[in-house]
């Protein structure tokens, strides 16, 4: 399987930093609430904001025109941040081949056949 960062619109995303902020799953659609963390070659990098190490920017993580769902080892009941919003962790593997991905973290492991991913960023900083 091949790495996450060869997939259009992951390429200067660390989903290893990014926090995952909720999980949908849906019929044909499979969908990441995040708060991505951009590399400093990302088009919509900006300095971290003051206290922080990382540029973070909300967005979404989405499996469009899904075919095939599993969802497996759904893992702990999330944490809640110092500013009390719910966190899941982070996407610490998603590898893909064709039009298969698998991912795992905390919130556990989502084998999806899917016909795209898209990634959309927040138009907030």
């Amino acid at each position: 399987m091949r790495p996450y960062l060869e997939l259009s619109g992951l390429e200067e995303i660390v989903l290893e930093e990014s926090y995952v902020l909720g999980v949908a799953a849906r019929p044909a659609e499979l969908t990441f609430e995040m708060e991505f963390v951009l590399t400093e070659r990302h088009a919509a990098y900006a300095s971290p904001q003051p206290g922080e190490t990382d540029c973070f920017r909300r967005g979404t993580l989405q499996f469009v025109r899904v075919v095939r769902l599993v969802w497996d080892e759904q893992g702990a009941p999330p944490a809640i941040d110092a500013s009390g919003e719910r966190d899941f962790g982070h996407i610490d593997s998603f590898a893909w081949q064709d039009e298969r991905y698998v991912l795992m973290g905390e919130w556990g492991r989502i084998d999806v056949t899917a016909a795209a991913v898209e990634v959309t960023l927040s138009s907030q900083a």
